[in-house]
């Protein structure tokens, strides 16, 4: 399907500009326009100026003949010319010489003295920076002349030799692409460097057009326009043409091609043909500014191309919006209208991303959406409106649909897109996320309407989701009723992560009243997770004889909370002595078996409690351990109320544990307690433990009075039992005695060195400077005057020294308590 890219009007017949009927053989072999000018070239050598409006072309003739000259008499034909507008002359090439003419006159001004002259060119992409300097190459007999024309001159500047004649060339910047033999070829005039491309076809005429800075349009083989670069290689695909072409030209964005049977439109963006218009034999075409005039040998056609904006909408009726889009953007728009055309740019391109989606082309369809950033409300009723037949096409647009909306989440989106976007995200990880993991973590920081959040997660099941939903919105009570339900099966969900994590929340919400209201059915599964509920620092404030109260009911998790409470040294009498009074009734348990791990963990962890805590009832545990069950607690109770003898006397008589004993005396450090240890056990009802007492004197000799502990010894005991220990006995009378002495020695050599710095300080002498002045009343010192100096140097009147033992500049306290002996 092609589109209407040209209006085409006949603008004249030969034959009929001229009076002279003798004339009617004349045929147009060339074209050129300039301003609302056209020159046609005839065979006979006859030059013809023509008069038009393009605004007033009409199906009647509308070209009116202004001049009309012959050129040469001998009726040679003008092949090749051009316009200068700059020099306001025409350059013509006919029978193989360059000749210039006035353009309004049409009168010779100069013929250029170069032979054999094949072809030319004028630069329309300059070297020089002169506008009034025009560069032109010529091809003549094996050389490439490069020349520069002004109005009084023409020069040569550089003459490049080649190994034929070129038959065509087209010349842009420095570089002059020609047709040589069967050869195109790239000359860099500057620096001479020669690059041949392909090989022309036999069956076609070489052509060679200029379509924009750098590049050129080549006739190739095999029917293909092939677009060169100035750097000798391709960048755009090659054009097919339908048939041989004979001439060419370009108007963007078309490329124009004459056929035999008639002129192709062809387009650059897809290089696909777009119109055809059929007229026979068309000899030439031009295009001057955007006129496009073709002639036959007889006939002058002018081609009026059609607005972008009226191919545009044609498209747009068609719903060809890919062609559309191309054209659009390539254009060309003046400034005025720019932004104006970017705007309708971006509204179309949204449009292609859309039809491309739902064409299944999910890839293309991305590229665009990113590019033209569409407004995700476009994609999503697209995507709920769209239904594609195969189920792989189906799960591709899901796939494609999920990573649209993960792309626009993260981009700076208004409020209402955000919201949309997340919203048709959360439907998605509702209905497909069995296991909640994407979901958990999405809906924290979802930006979509409660209500319609609330009515998603519950219309697919997802009430763990909902409760974490209302927690994250601090609507804490909404959130526990639902954990609640959960906990009770009055509704299921796979995905509820149990009663463990309802407390981490109660935890994590620190309203008490909450957790009165909630924490029962945790505590019922479990009283050590429900007990920790009560320990969150939020609910510090609540007083732990509250919830002392409310645990009663839950004797384990009331005893994992008074362990906490006492962890955290609680100073409330109460808590540690309930503790301890817990741990003894769990011992006391009937049918608790002593050997259990659990009754041992218990019993230690109740003499732990015995031994450290200093908030407990003592007199009271007393009372209670004053049973034949808890002889150990109770002798470690009488030692805490410093009843030694009671307690060593229970590790002794009652249990016969010597260690215990001695690890009792270890922990009360009370140097009387190990004498009632050793008095208890050198009894005659001990006989055995003697050996563990003379092994205690050995190895804790400092602990004992030796004069107590001898005295404690039976009269029977043989010396070199004891000999150990007093042995140390002695070392350590001793090692005092002579301990003494060197510091009564050290102390009387410390008096005689204060003595001596007494008597030095006393007769030192030192001078009074003119300068000095009292540091406290700032007056200088005057002979008569008395005066204070103290240790550190500083001088005050006596007057000024109000305390002598303090420094009235720096508050050096001077003052030494020594007493001195005589």
């Amino acid at each position: 399907m092609s589109i209407q890219a040209f209006d085409i009007i006949f603008a004249g017949n030969l034959p009929s500009f001229f009076t002279d009927a003798s004339s009617s053989a004349t045929s147009i072999t060339c074209l050129e326009i300039c301003g609302d000018f056209l020159y046609l070239g005839c065979k006979e050598g006859c030059l013809l100026r023509c008069s038009f409006q393009k605004s007033c072309l009409l199906p009647e003739q509308t070209v009116i003949i202004t001049k009309a000259i012959n050129c040469y008499s001998s009726n040679s034909a003008i092949t090749q010319m051009k316009a200068i507008s700059a020099l306001n002359q025409l350059l013509i090439l006919s029978n193989e010489t360059l000749a210039i003419l006035d353009l309004e006159t049409l009168t010779l001004v100069r013929t250029l003295k170069f032979k054999s002259v094949t072809c030319f060119h004028l630069n329309e992409n300059p070297l020089s920076e002169d506008p009034f300097t025009i560069e032109i190459c010529a091809g003549s007999k094996r050389k490439i002349l490069f020349l520069h024309l002004s109005e009084e001159d023409v020069k040569l500047v550089k003459e490049v030799s080649t190994s034929l004649t070129p038959s065509t060339l087209v010349i842009d910047g420095a570089h002059i692409c020609f047709a040589m033999g069967f050869k195109y070829c790239m000359l860099d005039i500057l620096s001479g460097d020669f690059q041949q491309l392909f090989d022309i076809d036999p069956q076609q005429p070489p052509l060679i057009h200029r379509v924009s800075k750098g590049e050129f349009l080549l006739n190739g083989p095999g029917g293909l326009g092939v677009f060169v670069l100035s750097q000798g290689f391709s960048d755009k695909p090659p054009i097919n043409f339908s048939s041989p072409v004979s001439a060419l030209a370009f108007h963007h964005p078309y490329v124009i091609a004459v056929c035999r049977q008639g002129i192709g439109f062809y387009s650059i963006i897809d290089q696909q043909c777009k119109q055809t218009i059929a007229i026979d034999n068309v000899r030439s075409i031009v295009n001057g500014d955007g006129q496009v005039f073709a002639s036959t040998q007889i006939d002058l056609f002018a081609l009026l191309s059609i607005s972008w904006e009226t191919q545009f909408e044609k498209l747009l009726v068609e719903n060809r919006m890919e062609e559309a889009l191309e054209l659009a953007k390539n254009a060309h728009i003046s400034s005025k209208e720019r932004e104006q055309h970017q705007h309708m740019l971006i509204d179309l391109e949204k449009k292609v991303a859309l039809q491309r989606f739902a064409s299944a082309r999910f890839s293309d369809a991305m590229e665009m959406f990113e590019t033209c950033n569409i407004d995700p409300h476009e994609v999503i009723s697209l995507y709920h409106n769209q239904i594609f037949s195969e189920e792989d096409i189906r799960r591709k647009a899901l796939f494609f649909f999920v990573d649209f909306l993960q792309r626009w989440r993260i981009k700076n989106l208004t409020s209402d897109q955000k919201t949309a976007v997340d919203m048709a995200l959360l439907k998605y990880l509702a209905k497909n996320d069995q296991e909640g993991i994407e979901l958990f973590n999405f809906i924290v920081d979802c930006h979509t309407e409660p209500n319609e959040t609330c009515d998603c997660l519950k219309s697919y099941g997802h009430f763990h989701c909902l409760a974490t939903y209302y927690a994250s919105r601090q609507k804490w009570e909404e959130a526990f009723c639902i954990w609640d339900r959960l906990m009770k099966s009055d509704i299921e969900d796979s995905r509820f992560a149990g009663y463990s994590h309802v407390a981490e929340q109660l935890m994590k919400c620190g309203d008490i009243s909450l957790v009165w209201r909630f924490s029962g059915e945790i505590l019922k599964r479990d009283e050590e997770i429900g007990a920790k509920i009560f320990t969150s620092e939020k609910l510090a404030c609540v007083m732990p004889r509250a919830v002392i109260d409310y645990l009663r009911n839950y004797p384990r998790s009331l005893r994992i909370f008074l362990e906490i409470l006492v962890d955290k040294k609680n100073d409330e009498e109460s808590v540690h002595t309930q503790l301890a009074l817990m741990y003894i009734d769990d011992i006391n348990c009937t049918g608790l078996n002593r050997n259990n791990p659990s009754h041992r963990l218990t019993t230690n962890k109740l003499r732990s409690l015995l031994r450290t805590s200093q908030k407990l009832e003592l007199t009271k545990l007393l009372e209670k351990l004053n049973t034949p069950g808890f002889p150990h607690e109770h002798a470690i109770v009488c030692g805490r109320l410093g009843q030694h003898s009671a307690a060593i006397n229970t590790f002794i008589n009652l249990l016969q544990d010597f260690d215990a004993a001695e690890e009792y005396c270890a922990c009360i450090e009370d140097p009387k307690a190990w004498n009632v240890l050793l008095t208890a056990c050198v009894t005659e009802a001990h006989n055995q433990m003697f050996d563990r007492v003379v092994d205690l004197l050995r190895r804790r000799s400092h602990q004992f009075d030796v004069s107590s502990a001898l005295l404690c010894l039976p009269d029977s005991t043989r010396f070199n039992v004891i000999a150990p220990f007093v042995n140390f006995a002695v070392r350590e009378v001793l090692h005092k005695r002579r301990m003494k002495l060197v510091e009564k020695g050290l102390q009387k050599m410390d008096n005689f060195s204060n003595k001596y710095e007494l008597i030095k300080l006393k007769t030192e002498t030192f001078s009074i400077q003119n300068a000095s002045y009292c540091c406290v009343c700032k007056k200088k010192f005057v002979a008569t005057d008395g005066f204070v100096r103290y240790p550190n140097g500083v001088l005050t009147h006596v007057n000024c020294a109000t305390n002598r033992q303090i420094c009235p500049l720096t508050g050096h306290l001077f003052k030494i308590d020594v007493q001195y002996n005589s």
